[in-house]
């Protein structure tokens, strides 16, 4: 891909809405990539609210695992009126999960980012995704946003995701233009200090461990002790643009990893399981910046009848409660 120097197309809206962003344009005519001011390469950047700017850079111009990430939650948007607004997307290498299933923390990140850009003049705080069926890594996703209530305060949107001839989950997302008023907390979990700690994926002896586009280390004297439990450390492994929205979407997709496991931890005697995710939601309480060191802090309540319950907080490593999550899977014992 041939690149060329060119001064901002501020008439277009990029400087006003990305100001971190410089242009450069390709030789195909009318179409722009925003690239970040510190590097000389293609970086991806996800589309704004204005019709026709989109990062349009192919995948070999994209080489960090957070880089591969936030290029497959760049949304290509389609059709739009009055009552939705689709979108068009990617899961691409690396998305299946160890049953060989599409990873739902992609889902979940793309519909975060399908929800915030349809609705980019509000902030979004809830995320309620129900997984229909897997989902494929080579198809297309299709993401429908239906505007479902929009009042001075709160919106709602339903998201419709299909593959194929089948829709493979739909998500309940809640955006606010904001209130003010009293702000508490209870207090941050603790945690063990990040010098003790090791990558999960590496002392699981997971293939390409250190190719992970956000990082979870964990203490490793809690691998296989049995507690319905598990804490960690998680930050995306590389630059993060400076955008609200992603930085949701990029915890939304680490937010699914391990979670759903904490619920089997105490039935190792049982072997192995068989899963899939029913249910996974997450709620945004303050300002995120996920560019840092979060705690993510994991307990199961209980197992019954197949299902397991899971329940996590995010914590900014300076105490702050930023996000909580919740998911029920369902498992089966192999």
């Amino acid at each position: 891909m041939s690149i060329r120097s060119s001064s901002l197309a501020t008439s277009r809206g990029v400087n006003a809405q990305f100001p971190w962003l410089l242009s450069v344009v390709t030789n195909a005519p009318h179409r722009q990539i925003p690239i970040c001011e510190d590097s000389q390469k293609v970086r991806p950047v996800v589309k704004g609210a204005m019709e026709g700017v989109r990062f349009i850079a192919t995948l070999p111009t994209v080489t960090t695992p957070v880089e591969r990430l936030l290029y497959r939650l760049d949304l290509e948007q389609g059709a739009t009126d009055e009552a939705s607004t689709t979108w068009h997307g990617e899961a691409g290498e690396n998305a299946l999960n160890l049953s060989n299933r599409l990873f739902g923390g992609i889902v979940v990140a793309q519909t975060i980012v399908a929800a915030g850009r349809t609705h980019a003049d509000r902030d979004l705080h809830s995320v309620q995704q129900v997984f229909l069926r897997g989902g494929n890594a080579s198809d297309p996703l299709h993401y429908r946003v239906e505007r479902l209530f929009t009042g001075r305060t709160y919106a709602l949107v339903r998201v419709e995701v299909h593959q194929g001839d089948h829709i493979i989950s739909h998500a309940q997302v809640g955006v606010t233009a904001g209130i003010e008023g009293p702000d508490r907390q209870d207090s941050p979990p603790t945690m063990v200090g990040l010098e003790t700690t090791v990558n999960r994926d590496e002392l699981r002896k997971r293939a390409n461990w250190d190719d992970q586009p956000v990082e979870m280390l964990i203490d490793p004297a809690s691998e296989g002790d049995g507690a319905p439990d598990l804490s960690g450390w998680i930050r995306p492994a590389g630059p993060m643009p400076d955008d609200p929205i992603m930085h949701k979407a990029v915890l939304g997709f680490v937010s699914d990893r391990g979670l759903m496991s904490v619920a089997w931890r105490p039935h190792g005697g049982h072997g192995s399981f068989k899963g899939a995710t029913l249910d996974h939601s997450i709620w945004f309480h303050r300002p995120l910046k996920f560019d840092d060191w979060h705690s993510y802090d994991m307990h199961s309540p209980t197992i019954a009848n197949g299902r397991g319950l899971n329940h996590g907080t995010i914590h900014h490593h300076d105490g702050t409660h930023v996000a909580t999550t919740a998911q029920q899977g369902t498992f089966r014992p192999i």
